[in-house]
């Protein structure tokens, strides 16, 4: 959103409900977006709650999942897709870039 109040959609859009997906732009399917923040590259880093999982946003618009399996839930620790979550609703990022 603009200071003007422009709103342009990054990713996604909006009408995949129940759907996961990776990509660009409305190739991207979310399933509830929860929260959202920012890392110090200007990537937003998402918590897809239905989709229990993280994903990340490019500035170009770009998705990709960076931990929990699509649509999988669960609670497991691990790297990637092997970690599980269930409805994820918080994300934050440190310093260091930690998501």
């Amino acid at each position: 959103v603009t200071p003007q109040g422009v709103v342009t959609t990054l990713a996604g859009d909006g009408n995949k409900e129940g759907d996961y997906k990776d990509g660009r732009g409305v190739d991207a399917w979310f399933q509830y977006p929860a929260r959202v923040a920012v890392d110090g590259d200007g990537n937003f880093i998402v918590s897809d709650r239905d989709n229990h999982c993280i994903r990340k946003v490019t500035p170009q618009g770009v998705v990709t999942t960076l931990a929990g399996a699509g649509g999988q839930e669960g609670y497991k620790d691990g790297v990637g897709v092997y970690a599980l979550f269930h409805n994820p609703v918080g994300v934050a990022v440190d310093g260091d870039g930690n998501v």
